[in-house]
């Protein structure tokens, strides 16, 4: 009994699938480096009778599909002197090659992986995040 074309192509594929590595992990925490293609800290904005400044931040990436997005602030208002601020959003996420698509409560976002950088667009600012050591 000879080789049919069908079998020796099923093999080739079986080593080929075989050969091949699996695909990153891209779960872990990544840290916020900077926002619109400047480093942090960078004004984030007036609030009632003062500023407002992006400090820090991270996205959180959980291998059960979850993930948590954290933005920090410092706000300099004459009514409270100065203080410190947090917004978080969490929800869940797929991957699909480079992109990573949050599904959080206010809508969707998108997010593109490039090896241990993660970007994010949003409301007109683009924040930048790296992969942070384990």
């Amino acid at each position: 009994m000879g080789f049919r074309p069908s079998m020796i192509a099923s093999g080739l594929l079986l080593a080929a699938v075989a050969g091949c590595r699996s695909a990153p992990d891209i779960t872990g925490r990544y840290d916020l480096l900077g926002v619109n293609g400047a480093r942090l800290p960078v004004r984030a904005g007036w609030v009632a009778q003062g500023t407002s400044e992006l400090t820090g931040g991270s996205m959180e990436l959980h291998p059960d599909g979850t993930y948590r997005y954290r933005l920090l602030f410092r706000v300099q208002s004459p009514v409270r002197a100065e203080y410190v601020d947090s917004s978080v959003s969490s929800g869940t996420y797929e991957r699909r090659m480079g992109t990573i698509r949050l599904h959080a409560p206010g809508g969707d976002l998108t997010a593109q992986l490039g090896g241990t950088a993660l970007s994010l667009s949003q409301g007109g600012w683009n924040y930048v995040f790296r992969k942070a050591e384990p």
